[in-house]
């Protein structure tokens, strides 16, 4: 009675069982359908971002970093010895070629002159005295009145006294010059950059007493490789953006390009000039970066600089194709602002593998980013 018992209770268990199995394994089947879970099932594809290519056209530039200077710098040394007595112009003020800056006290260089002035005409009167002389006695030389050596020794002081007086007209103009240099002018149209003195400061000759500076335009000094050098000539359009300013931007061109490589740096010297009629003006000493056009190509493609993978056969990239990574070879041409000119090997409207490329390899199963719920 028993065991007929323990039968029926093991069949009901059955009996209990097998709906229950029925009803899990429909769940699962429900499950797979689940959208959520369908993307689990694909994550195995790894992600990716791509660039659609496409031809457009590009500029080609060569970039450099340079240092503003002026165009005329202007380094003032007197050329006499004095103290200062009046001051002309502050620094900042604008002059023209010619304006005063400051002056030395003069009295002595006046003093001068007139000492030289009147040992002029004292000399003056000795070789009127002495060529008076000599014409008399060529006369008297003549008629047999003197020997020729009286009139040897009559032209010698006749010669003598006209050196006298050519060698005191110098010194005349040399006092002149000297008493001249006691004002200081500008030597230049410009702006007053430095003034070393001031009232009572006691200068001498060939020391730097002030510095005019012209920068209504400036320049722009770099080098160029030998690679470069043939790609830039003169009158070329030039953008120069500089660090104190970094919103602006400044039109520039090439002035002039060297013949010779430098040889310690072994580039080429270029200098940019720039019409400085904008602002903020800009100054002498300001760190400038420039970019000089050298060439625009039209119709070209273009990837991404980093994107590009290497190895013995050549240089490769992946393409997205039908959810796979695919690699292909391509030929790079030149390099513009970090992005490379395909010559061939792509074309347009592929999707090249921007970011991801290196963790995947030929055949691997890709999904794009942007098309990712």
């Amino acid at each position: 009675m028993r065991i007929k018992n323990k039968k029926i209770i093991i069949l009901i268990i059955i009996l209990l069982i097998f709906p229950l199995l029925f009803l899990l394994n429909r769940g699962r089947k429900t499950e797979s359908k689940d959208p959520h879970n369908r993307s689990i099932s694909e994550a195995v594809a790894s992600v990716v971002e791509v660039e659609k290519i496409a031809l457009r056209d590009i500029l080609e530039f060569i970039e450099s970093n340079g240092v503003v200077k002026a165009w005329q710098e202007a380094e003032i040394t007197p050329e006499v010895s004095g103290k200062v007595k009046s001051i002309f112009a502050e620094v900042g003020d604008h002059l023209k070629t010619g304006d005063f800056i400051f002056k030395l006290d003069d009295e002595l260089l006046k003093l001068q002159v007139e000492k030289s002035l009147a040992l002029v005409t004292q000399l003056e009167g000795n070789y009127l005295t002495s060529k008076r002389d000599l014409s008399r006695k060529e006369i008297l030389y003549q008629d047999g009145v003197i020997s020729e050596l009286e009139l040897d020794l009559a032209k010698a002081k006749e010669k003598a006294d006209r050196g006298l007086l050519e060698g005191a007209k110098v010194s005349l103009k040399i006092a002149q010059r000297d008493l001249r240099e006691s004002t200081i002018r500008s030597p230049i149209n410009g702006t007053l950059a430095e003034r070393l003195v001031d009232i009572g400061t006691t200068i001498s000759p060939q020391v730097k007493v002030a510095s005019v500076v012209d920068t209504s335009k400036i320049r722009i000094g770099i080098g160029a490789s030998e690679k470069e050098i043939h790609k830039i000539k003169k009158g070329q359009e030039v953008k120069v953006y500089i660090d104190a300013f970094p919103s602006e931007e400044y039109q520039g061109r090439v002035f002039s390009v060297g013949m010779k490589a430098n040889e310690s740096t072994l580039t080429f010297p270029i200098e940019v000039e720039i019409v400085n009629n904008l602002e903020p003006k800009l100054m002498p000493g300001m760190v400038a970066r420039l970019k000089i056009k050298t060439g625009n190509h039209s119709q070209v493609m273009v990837i991404p600089q980093e994107v590009i993978l290497d190895e013995e056969k050549g240089f490769f990239v992946f393409v997205a194709r039908d959810g796979v990574a695919h690699k292909v070879k391509i030929n790079p041409g030149s390099i513009i602002d970090s992005q490379v000119i395909v010559r061939d090997g792509l074309s347009p409207g592929d999707l090249v593998i921007t970011v991801g490329s290196h963790a995947i390899a030929e055949g691997t199963k890709v999904k794009i980013k942007s098309e990712l719920p």
